[in-house]
């Protein structure tokens, strides 16, 4: 296995990806091809959160597929633990250069394709809260003109469209998030709702065309990847209901789509098993079966073409 860890641009260490890549000869002078997963974890934006990285990569390595951990730019340059104390800033962290991040992930990929023996054809993006909204936005600005000239030689913008991408309790809409962070009880969390404006568009008061290029419902297009979507109905973080409603305007749009939204169950329960989980809230029997549902989708995806 290829394990590293990439700095990404030499002028930011705070944008890593870790590869977890199998060893490309399974068997005598056999040589195997592998489908790719870029996991992007959440964290509202001011940090990203450690289980859903490896543990994740680790159970979709399992499955056969390459598997590598996007640690995108966060507003903070480490995670908060005391309200009294707050880390040091990136200003380097906003919107949409996470989504920069995550293509120039895509771009060292089929880089080194040849080497760690990907297929090119079907690398999808999986993300998790706010590691879902850079997924999804990657998802409707794989070809946007002001990103793709920030690279150094001219691309091909179809370079940067995913096969797929899989929304894991997706973060869609930032003042909606806000509202439920300010509702929590953990004065922590509670905290997060008063500088998530300023670490997502570097304002406290953000353009009203700012909130709307953030928010994924309003950017919604015909020819975006299919969408792989699961939430829980109890979710106080993020919203349930912004996830029905983005299902409802993807299949307007004949956007190929699978959506499952499960009765019970918290934000931020990663893999929902003792693999991932640090109390016991995170584990839900019933969610745990996203892996296999969301395995099962790539694999129609991946198999679409073929006869």
């Amino acid at each position: 296995m290829i394990t590293e860890k990439i700095q990404l641009f030499k002028d930011n260490p705070y944008s890593n990806l870790l590869t977890y890549v199998l060893d490309a000869q399974i068997s005598s002078k056999v040589r195997k091809k592998r489908p790719a997963i870029i996991i992007c974890p959440g964290g509202s934006y001011l940090f990203t959160a450690t289980k859903e990285g490896e543990p994740v990569a680790s159970r979709f390595l399992a499955k056969g597929y390459h598997t590598f951990v996007l640690r995108y730019r966060t507003y903070y340059k480490e995670r908060v633990t005391d309200v009294n104390q707050t880390p040091s800033i990136n200003e380097t962290a906003h919107y949409p250069e996470h989504v920069y991040d995550l293509m120039e992930s895509i771009r060292i990929i089929k880089e080194n394709a040849e080497e760690w023996c990907i297929d090119t054809e079907n690398i999808f993006v999986l993300g998790f809260s706010a590691g879902a909204h850079v997924a999804a936005s990657l998802g409707v600005k794989w070809d946007d003109d002001e990103l793709l000239k920030r690279f150094d030689n001219e691309v091909n913008s179809t370079l940067f469209k995913p096969k797929g991408i899989l929304l894991c309790y997706p973060l869609l809409n930032i003042q909606g998030l806000i509202d439920n962070l300010e509702k929590n009880t953990d004065p922590i969390i509670k905290q997060q709702a008063n500088v998530i404006n300023q670490a997502v568009f570097g304002i406290p008061n953000p353009t009203k065309a700012q909130i709307d290029n953030a928010k994924i419902i309003n950017c919604l297009r015909d020819d975006m990847p299919p969408v792989f979507l699961w939430h829980t109905y109890d979710d106080q973080i993020t919203s349930a209901k912004d996830s029905a409603e983005l299902v409802s305007e993807l299949i307007r749009h004949n956007v190929h789509c699978e959506f499952h939204m499960f009765a019970q169950g918290k934000h931020g329960m990663a893999l929902c098993d003792e693999t991932s989980s640090s109390t016991l809230s995170d584990i839900n029997k019933e969610c745990a079966e996203w892996v296999k549902l969301a395995d099962n989708w790539m694999k129609l995806q991946i198999n679409e073409n073929k006869e």
